[in-house]
């Protein structure tokens, strides 16, 4: 199989640390594992490809195909940064972050063989629109 364009990055939340003063919990940094994708716009009706939720703030659906063999697979809690490069996607900027939406799914091709040929998930890109003065 040809490999997908785009380098993502999967930014999964690693086990929680503990201050050693107080005991709270504290959020590791995530664990990296760099990833081939390709995001695309997928227009079911108008209103679920862009949503304004606050004056300036809007939200974006996309749907993120990503090579089969994930080790570990993605879930609903999995965040990917795109990686570039940037002359391949408008829609996103380098950088940026994205968050599944609902649960992946592993995709094969109708006819010939069974072999997973990518792994679809719909992923929710937030962007504020105000420019920073």
């Amino acid at each position: 199989m040809r490999s997908l364009p785009e380098r993502w990055t999967l930014l999964r939340s690693g086990p929680p640390q503990f201050d050693p003063v107080t005991g709270n919990r504290q959020p590791s940094p995530p664990d990296e594992l760099p990833w081939r994708g390709l995001l695309q716009v997928r227009v079911l009706t108008d209103d679920t490809v862009l949503e304004e939720f606050d004056n300036g703030h809007v939200a974006q659906r996309f749907t993120l195909l990503l090579n089969p063999g994930l080790p570990g697979g993605t879930d609903r809690r999995d965040m990917w940064r795109f990686d570039g490069p940037a002359e391949v996607s408008d829609l996103i900027k380098v950088g940026d972050v994205v968050t599944v939406q609902g649960i992946p799914r592993v995709r094969r091709p109708a006819r010939g063989s069974r072999r997973a040929a990518y792994i679809a998930a719909v992923v929710r890109h937030s962007t504020d629109l105000q420019e920073e003065p």
